[in-house]
């Protein structure tokens, strides 16, 4: 298949320097302030491909002729040549960079015409050996020929569609062109354009039934517009029974795993209990202990005060003859050995308590000694169980591993089953409605409803595959499960669509979208122009404040190199960024880089400046 690759942009006027931009065949990244005229270079390609209209600026005063150089995958070159505000685009069959001096090789319309080639349109068209695809046009059946303003719509994306709400197919968010704009994005996922059909007779309302066949017809299209698998009953009940042979051996699995894993939470309960009877076993322990120290401390100064009481009697006399220490009585009052009976009893006593207290420390330390041990079984059984905890947490997470996806399986199987039924059931309904109709009316039946949003279930998946591994590649936060609905071509990451998300998310959605494209197409050699511009695709942060901002989403700092650093190293052909911010270092040499109006930048924006003309 034919790509083109943009190669220049120039800008001419009589006594005016060039004001010019070289594009790389790979990455080209253009950055720099505000109002430099960064987003100019992208409108001002639009422009040359054959939008109507390039909104002036103040810095383009003087310039009246653009030129734009492109090459062809074949080898050739030509440059685009328009005046601006002009109404056609001339064609030089070489790479121009100054103003022509010799006649155009073709002069074209900048508008497209299905009935003649005089136009950019057809030109371009035939160059990618495409012109004559036929797209849809309503839902009635009739085609059109293919334009391609339907392709750079899906090519060239301004900051302002970059950042819309509504879908990257849609690009003119204009509901009567969503038919032709779902067929053109049909065309190219799948390569296949439209059949030609016949033309539905006007009247046929009128002859065969009227009104109620018209309210059937109705009810027809409503229900095959719900279809979203291309395929017939026979074919959905055969994936019907698979499904559910498949859901119930991952249902089966699933049980098995579920039961191991009870298993494991009723040992871990178990566990848990017994882990808490010893705790408060071991508080016990402790606390007893306490009290036991307590009572030895006060065993041993009961001791050590009958040690000082006994050897205090020796000291202060109480065995000497003389007046009594114990009763006062004088020598001549007192009885034969008085002294001798009184300091005996004393020492009896003094004995008698000493063992008495000993006796009881010797029963207290065995006491203690047996609390110690006590404490110290519960303290070796506790670091055992921690060891069964530690095991148990590693098989369930063994477990949780295994059953992860078993349930993701399970999931999607139902989910397949559940659209697989939904679909039997439109095909009944269309079934009975078919039947009704037929009953009211013996009329040849009308053509089929064409379908723009029937595009083949595998190319889908194919590109929500290919958009799901660019999300991942850029390092965007979340699982990156991608879903495109023909029917409202609406495109959901993880469950969430992407009209309902922040406007910085909402930009890297639309650009892994057209990169995706651009290399899903690239690769299995289906129709696209080669090329692609991104108009600040790359918002890592909103600020809740921003007033623009209803859903601000927080990025990882390293979306934006990564951003980079894959479409170097995954290219997709020809890719054109516009932004504000610097990009990584890392690009530098292998990319081609501008920087407009910025520390070190060799130029202040796209315009030379006015002191330069």
């Amino acid at each position: 298949m034919i790509r083109l690759t943009l190669v220049h942009l120039t800008f001419l006027g009589m006594g005016k320097s060039p004001a010019a931009v070289e594009f790389s065949s790979g990455l080209t990244v253009i950055y720099g302030a505000s109002d430099t005229g960064k987003s100019y270079v992208e409108e001002a390609v639009d422009y040359m491909l054959g939008a109507s209209e390039l909104k002036s600026i103040p810095e383009d005063a003087g310039y009246t002729r653009i030129l734009l150089g492109l090459r062809v995958s074949d080898g050739r070159s030509f440059t685009l040549s328009r005046a601006v505000g002009g109404d056609t685009i001339e064609v030089f069959n070489h790479d121009l960079r100054e103003m022509p001096s010799e006649p155009a090789d073709e002069t074209l319309k900048f508008k497209h015409n299905a009935k003649s080639k005089k136009n950019i349109s057809r030109y371009l068209l035939t160059v990618l050996g495409i012109d004559g695809q036929r797209i849809l046009q309503s839902g009635r059946g009739n085609v059109l020929p293919l334009n391609f303003r339907d392709l750079a719509r899906l090519a060239v994306v301004n900051d302002t569609r970059m950042a819309d709400q509504h879908s990257p197919v849609l690009g003119t968010r204009n509901p009567l062109n969503e038919t032709r704009e779902k067929s053109v994005f049909k065309l190219l996922l799948s390569g296949e354009e439209e059949p030609e059909r016949p033309a539905a007779p006007s009247n046929l309302e009128k002859q065969f039934g009227k009104g109620k066949i018209a309210v059937i017809d109705h009810l027809i299209d409503e229900s095959r517009g719900k279809l979203t698998l291309e395929v017939n009953q026979s074919q959905l009940r055969e994936q019907l029974d698979r499904l559910q042979a498949a859901l119930s051996e991952v249902t089966s699995a699933a049980v098995e795993l579920a039961e191991v894993r009870t298993s494991l939470l009723r040992n871990r309960r178990g566990l848990e209990e017994i882990d808490l009877a010893a705790q408060q076993r071991g508080d016990e322990v402790q606390q007893l202990l306490a009290r036991f120290a307590l009572l030895k401390e006060q065993y041993e100064s009961d001791l050590a005060r009958l040690q000082m009481v006994g050897e205090a009697g020796t000291l202060l006399g109480y065995f000497q003859t003389g007046t009594c220490v114990f009763c006062g009585a004088e020598p001549h009052h007192q009885h034969p050995e008085h002294n001798v009976a009184e300091s005996t009893q004393l020492a009896a006593s003094v004995s008698a308590e000493t063992r008495k207290t000993t006796d009881l420390l010797n029963d207290l330390l065995l006491m203690i000694e047996d609390l110690e041990e006590q404490a110290a079984d519960i303290e070796s059984a506790r670091a055992a169980r921690d060891e069964e905890f530690t095991h148990n947490a590693a098989e369930l997470r063994a477990l949780d591993q295994r059953i992860q996806p078993v349930n993701t399986d399970a999931t999607e199987l139902l989910n397949a089953r559940s659209r697989v039924e939904n679909e039997l059931a439109l095909h009944a309904q269309i079934e009975q409605l078919e039947d009704l109709k037929a009953s009211l009316s013996t009329m040849a039946p009308a053509p089929p409803i064409a379908r723009p949003d029937g595009i083949p279930a595998a190319d889908v998946a194919d590109f929500e595959r290919m958009i799901h591994e660019t999300l991942e590649a850029w390092h965007v936060p979340g699982s990156n499960r991608v879903r495109y609905d023909p029917t409202t071509a609406e495109l959901s990451v993880d469950g969430q669509p992407r009209k309902s998300r922040g406007r910085g998310m909402r930009s890297i959605l639309h650009a892994a979208f057209a990169v995706s494209l651009a290399r899903r197409n690239t690769a299995r050699d289906l129709i696209h122009p080669g090329f692609v511009v991104l108009d600040t695709p790359v918002l890592t942060y909103r600020r809740p404040e921003d007033p623009h901002e209803d859903r601000p989403e927080l990025m990882t700092a390293d979306v934006a190199e990564n951003f980079y650093r894959d479409l170097l190293e995954n290219p997709s052909g020809q890719v054109i960024v516009i932004e504000n911010l610097t990009p990584p270092a890392s690009i530098r040499g292998r990319a081609t880089v501008h920087a407009f109006s910025v520390d070190g930048s060799e130029r202040q924006g796209f315009f030379p400046p006015r002191e330069r003309q």
